[in-house]
């Protein structure tokens, strides 16, 4: 690898890196991607642009069909997934103030399809600058997309609903993106639950498969990221040099994770604007389960937290994952309803993260519209974890196309 040439390295292999990595190799592009392995998160929802990524790269095998989740809120239980009459599920739990509650998910779901129609044809999310915002806003207008309505505070809307709606309406927007309910938007909920109830679903372990073996077929060259050493900018190439001894260089540099020590110098990154996210994972619950339990279930409570329950060699366990915060005396109480006599201990999972950097805890979600991708100087962000945390996947592939967009839009006139 010593003195090679790259079109784009990408540093750091969060699931937007490894996307908009495979993506780009076969596309043509020279590239590296130099990264560490992460921690899957089992809680995963498809979306319109993860669908188009699958068809691109030929993955439509790892489509699986859409996975049902309670929401298990003080006053109500109620099972989520396309085949359950929603409107159902809710009259039993809430009587009269339900169809309330349906206009309310019907009408963001909808802004939310209206809402990925409207990027997939912009190409992904608006760029910086007046011009990019300006053009974004004229789409809007064309296709009749209500723009002022999307950055409206969605607690806004739960508080017109009776207190026991509001506090189940809450705990499900909270458990599907960690984050609290006022750090989001109407724009936000309206992802969030699109992507909720999107018909298909993709197991994470399938999918990072596929994109590690298109990289390898579309001759993308990997490394390991503990080897790097230094990254500098000079002469309008990056060069990045590694302990081992060796360097390249590449024309433009992708920031893929920026939770590690990156040796970069001089660089205005962006900070995690909301809370992160810990996963957890139990001892053996075998025999400890109710069987009217899904596999994946919203915890309500004052934390984000969900549970997801699946059985490996070591017999029944569930994944956890809630806020960064929260210690794990909060967390085993607001478990207690949905694991109320399980015998259990609670471990870290391994995240390959080298440090954390901890947001003021009432700070709002990024804005869709504004956000950092481009840094300058051939410099680009695609960490869903620092631009897009609140929407795990389906912000993920929203990233990885969006950068693609940038790096290579000819590229994508022929994808439909």
């Amino acid at each position: 690898m010593k003195n090679s040439r790259f079109d784009i390295a990408i540093v750091g292999n969060r699931l937007a890196a490894r996307m908009a990595a495979a993506l780009l190799a076969k596309q043509g592009k020279r590239l590296i991607l130099v990264g560490a392995p992460g921690c899957p998160d089992p809680w995963q929802h498809s979306s319109l642009f993860l669908d188009k990524l699958l068809a691109t790269l030929g993955g439509l095998s790892q489509v699986t069909p859409g996975q049902a989740f309670q929401v298990l809120s003080r006053r109500a239980r109620v099972t989520v997934h396309r085949e359950v009459p929603l409107a159902g599920e809710l009259q039993r739990e809430f009587g009269g103030v339900a169809q309330a509650l349906v206009d309310l998910l019907d009408g963001l779901e909808k802004i939310g399809r209206q809402l990925e129609l409207l990027l997939w044809e912009y190409g992904g999310l608006p760029g910086q600058g007046l011009r990019a915002a300006a053009s974004w806003r004229w789409l809007c207008l064309r296709r009749k997309l209500p723009l002022n309505r999307l950055g409206v505070p969605l607690a806004d809307h739960l508080r017109q609903l009776p207190e026991s709606a509001a506090e189940w309406l809450s705990d499900l927007f909270q458990g599907l993106s960690l984050q609290p309910l006022t750090a989001l938007t109407v724009a936000d909920g309206a992802l969030l639950w699109a992507h909720a109830r999107h018909p298909t679903g993709i197991a994470e372990e399938e999918l990072s498969a596929l994109l590690h073996k298109r990289l390898e077929q579309f001759h993308g060259v990997e490394a390991g990221l503990a080897d790097l050493a230094s990254l500098e900018y000079r002469n309008h190439l990056w060069t990045v040099t590694l302990h081992s001894g060796g360097s390249f260089q590449a024309g433009q540099l992708v920031l893929g994770d920026l939770d590690g020590e990156l040796p970069l110098r001089d660089a205005a990154l962006p900070l995690h604007p909301v809370t992160p996210s810990q996963q957890l994972v139990t001892t053996a619950l075998d025999g400890q389960l109710s069987p009217l339990l899904e596999s994946r279930v919203i915890a309500g409570g004052a934390l984000p937290l969900r549970m997801v329950t699946a059985s490996d060699t070591t017999g029944m366990t569930a994944s956890i994952s809630t806020s960064v915060l929260a210690d794990e005396a909060q967390i085993r109480r607001q478990l207690a309803p949905v694991l109320p006599f399980a015998d259990y201990s609670l471990h870290g999972k391994a995240s390959g993260h080298n440090t954390l950097r901890l947001p003021d805890p009432s700070a709002a979600a990024p804005s869709l519209f504004k956000l950092p991708i481009g840094l300058g100087s051939r410099l680009w962000c695609t960490d869903e974890t620092r631009l897009l945390p609140h929407l795990g996947l389906g912000g993920a592939a929203l990233l990885a196309w969006t950068l693609v967009h940038q790096l290579n839009p000819k590229a994508l006139a022929n994808v439909s």
